[in-house]
């Protein structure tokens, strides 16, 4: 099978690495391969596929920023899998759809994504991971101000990129079915207690408690999946000593 992988960056390479480890034929378009996906032809630019997974990232805390960009992304992937006939996974967020996750920004870009690719879409699965254990070290370079970064208070249930990689490969090949796939780690924690043993930090962690509801929802694990999510990966402690 052939699968087109759009998204960059080191979780590009994991999905890749995931398909090939089972047998699959991968091409890769991103910005770093000079693909725009708000405005190449996808269709065109793979050529032909049998799935093409949506990983398109765009880091922004502004809603109207986060819902041009994921709905032109959503709308673009869809339009090319209805041309080549290819089924088409969507990586997304554990319950970014939900109205509280929704007055953050960048989540109520991902939750218009996942329903424009549902409205102009035919064969589609949405695979929701939780945050990715680099999520912490991100937090820190995205909320630094002068000697201090911002950690906001939060219950998640983190997980490995690779472990997500491959429930998105079996998505992909056709081995894991479903119209939604929620996938995590094996342990809840805060994104205070996994940012405190991080090594090289660049600025001094400061705790941030979000205020309003938004905040408390947070902090009382809407992020965290529900009870039939995949649990795959190894614990946070595990992989930091394994990169350390």
């Amino acid at each position: 099978m052939r699968v087109a992988v759009i998204g960059g960056g080191f979780s590009g390479e994991a999905f890749e690495r995931a398909l090939t480890e089972r047998g699959a034929e991968v091409v890769r378009l991103s910005r770093a391969t000079g693909f725009d996906v708000l405005t190449d032809d996808a269709a065109a630019s793979i050529g032909e596929a049998d799935a093409i997974i949506e990983a398109t990232g765009h880091f922004t805390t502004s809603r109207k920023v986060a819902v041009d960009f994921f709905t032109r992304s959503a709308r673009n992937v869809a339009t090319a899998a209805g041309k080549l006939g290819a089924k088409h996974v969507l990586l997304s967020i554990v319950n970014c759809h939900l109205p509280l996750a929704m007055e953050y920004g960048y989540f109520a870009g991902k939750a218009e994504q996942e329903r424009v690719a549902r409205e102009e879409g035919t064969n589609l699965t949405i695979v929701r991971s939780t945050q990715w254990f680099e999520y912490p070290r991100q937090n820190l370079e995205r909320m630094k101000f002068g000697p201090i970064a911002l950690v906001p208070a939060m219950t998640i249930q983190p997980v490995a990129v690779d472990a997500v990689a491959g429930v998105l490969a079996e998505v992909a090949l056709g081995s894991r079915g479903g119209d939604v796939v929620e996938v995590a780690g094996p342990g809840t924690t805060t994104l205070w207690d996994m940012t405190k043993p991080l090594e090289n930090k660049g600025a001094a962690p400061v705790p941030l408690p979000i205020p309003g509801a938004m905040g408390k929802a947070f902090r009382d694990g809407l992020l965290t999946p529900g009870p039939d999510a995949v649990i795959a990966g190894p614990a946070y402690g595990e992989w930091l000593a394994r990169q350390a």
